[in-house]
């Protein structure tokens, strides 16, 4: 399998939206409402023309199956924001993930410069939280109901990857890959 990221474009619209409505992703995101067409146009047209966010379609053997993304990118900053999510659930547990993760780790610390990557995970998804641990990402705190979604509370585990830890994890990460027969492409 070869896993690559393309560039989110204006053809990619209506399929992010209905990744984002997937249950089975936005059961992990911040909030779970069903978002409009105009909600979804609103966020959409603001993620493409602003310059701090950066998302990219994964695509596994030419087939768009979700999406990974930098945001907080600023000139003079030394840390970004990461988050991603595989809507196609053929795919999970494959290595797509991880070559995701790979791709775009390369990306912010070899082309924006950045030395630390965070992100944030709901504590009870724990599949998540184990393949951002298996890539380097070293936990930095819990933030106890951060996150109110309905009537429910939700705690959030923040981490961060640094460029130190990603060199020294990346040829691991890269040979487990291979073990699984997934190449990275870019």
């Amino acid at each position: 399998m070869i896993v690559a990221l393309e560039r989110i474009v204006q053809a990619d619209r209506a399929s992010l939206r209905t990744w984002r409505n997937d249950p089975a992703v936005s059961k992990w995101m911040y909030t779970n409402h069903e978002i409009s067409e105009a909600e979804h146009n609103s966020w959409f047209d603001n993620m493409l023309t602003d310059g701090s966010k950066m998302y990219w379609k994964i695509v596994a053997d030419d087939v768009a199956v979700g999406a990974v993304f930098l945001t907080g990118i600023a000139p003079d900053s030394h840390a970004c924001e990461w988050g991603m999510y595989l809507a196609d659930i053929d795919v999970r547990g494959k290595g797509v993930a991880q070559a995701a993760c790979a791709l775009s780790f390369r990306h912010a610390f070899n082309k924006l410069g950045v030395s630390a990557v965070r992100c944030e995970a709901v504590a009870q998804n724990e599949t998540a939280i184990g393949l951002y641990e298996s890539v380097g990402y070293m936990r930095t705190g819990l933030k106890e109901g951060a996150v109110m979604r309905g009537n429910e509370m939700l705690s959030v585990v923040t981490l961060e990857l640094t460029r130190d830890a990603w060199n020294a994890r990346e040829e691991h990460v890269l040979q487990r890959l291979s073990e699984k027969g997934v190449n990275i492409h870019g």
